[in-house]
């Protein structure tokens, strides 16, 4: 009896396992298209932030939260935007505030990793856009916005065009011993991301490095990983070099077949090969949506872009590989630090043990 109910209950996982890939296939496919059918300002971002939606162990939005994600989105980038209007000016204000705000955002547990995307993005770019135009901001900050109320909208029409049918059970609560460990673990790798991140920001901020703000979004995108270390680091090199390879690949398919049609032909083969891949058990899995994410990044910038589009596709392959590749070294840093300090540590104990 117990084994038919083991083998019915695996069979129910599978069922869900297999409906929520092809919700991710198909639905990150159908926002792509949607996207660059109409390719609105900073079009290409929308079907990025969906994934978060759609990634394993991710449920629909409801109407509610759906509201409060577009809410919080819209009044951190308006502050954000009121911030670098007013403050950008005001190095010794401005600088202290921002690394608040990073810090925080890097912290707390109580924002959802998607909303924590949308707040580094517009506590990064904003102040560097505002050095090239005031006007330039405000317009991200608009379609922006936009871009975070058709997120919600296309996730919703996605869960209801595919939705579960079997609930995930919920996961047990920390206990009340463990949550120092927590608190602990959280604040160790908030300092450790905000020591990698910061100093890139100032170097934006300094040198007014407008050329290639996808090095610093894709730096803060990368730190909110909770497995922010240097052996996820070369685990994303290796996913973010897939996800490039292949956009390249398909732009020059493109090139060659310039159609709408084939164009989400060509993406849809592309989900349906990695998402088998995203929900599975193998430990391989988030490189694979790493390299998904990459690749409709890159894609979706290059077929939106009016001029040197072939060009940009490798430019910003290797703009995305430099802000891994840093993260990877500057992590490898740290961890060398840390093991030379605990080696120091260990051998004063030592010594005062043996006196």
């Amino acid at each position: 009896m117990s084994d038919s109910v083991k083998q019915i209950s695996s069979s129910c996982i599978q069922t869900s396992l297999d409906r929520a890939a092809l919700r991710y296939a198909f639905g990150s496919v159908g926002i792509m298209g949607i996207a660059m059918a109409y390719a609105w300002n900073l079009s290409f971002l929308t079907p990025i932030l969906a994934l978060s939606f759609l990634a394993p162990n991710s449920t629909v939005p409801s109407f509610k939260q759906g509201l409060s994600f577009i809410l919080l989105i819209a009044t951190t980038t308006f502050l954000g935007f009121i911030f670098s209007k007013y403050f950008l000016d005001k190095e010794l204000v401005f600088i202290p505030i921002l690394a608040l705000v990073l810090f925080y955002t890097y912290y707390t547990n109580k924002l959802k990793a998607p909303i924590k995307t949308f707040m580094l993005i517009s506590f990064l770019l904003l102040p560097v856009l505002s050095m090239q135009h005031i006007a330039i901001a405000y317009s991200f900050n608009i379609y922006f916005i936009i871009g975070a109320t058709l997120t919600i909208i296309f996730v919703r029409i996605v869960y209801f065009l595919i939705p579960d049918k079997v609930e995930t059970e919920a996961g047990n609560k920390p206990q009340a011993n463990q949550t120092k460990e927590i608190d602990d673990m959280q604040l160790t790798n908030a300092i450790q991301a905000f020591i990698v991140v910061f100093p890139v920001v100032l170097f934006f901020f300094y040198f007014n490095w407008n050329d290639a703000l996808i090095i610093l979004m894709f730096i803060g995108i990368l730190s909110i990983n909770s497995t922010f270390n240097a052996k996820a680091g070369f685990a994303l090199l290796v996913g973010n070099l897939l996800g490039g390879l292949m956009a390249i690949i398909a732009y020059e398919l493109l090139v060659m077949v310039p159609h709408f049609i084939f164009f989400i032909l060509l993406i849809l083969g592309v989900a349906l090969l990695l998402s088998t891949k995203i929900f599975s058990t193998q430990k391989t899995a988030p490189l694979y949506g790493m390299a998904y994410s990459t690749f409709l990044l890159i894609l979706g910038q290059s077929t939106t872009s009016t001029s040197n589009a072939g060009q940009k596709v490798w430019m910003r392959v290797i703009m995305i590989m430099a802000a891994v590749l840093y993260v990877v070294i500057a992590l490898k840093v740290i961890e060398a630090y840390k093991e030379r300090r605990s080696s120091k540590i260990q051998a004063n104990t030592s010594k005062l043990k043996t006196n």
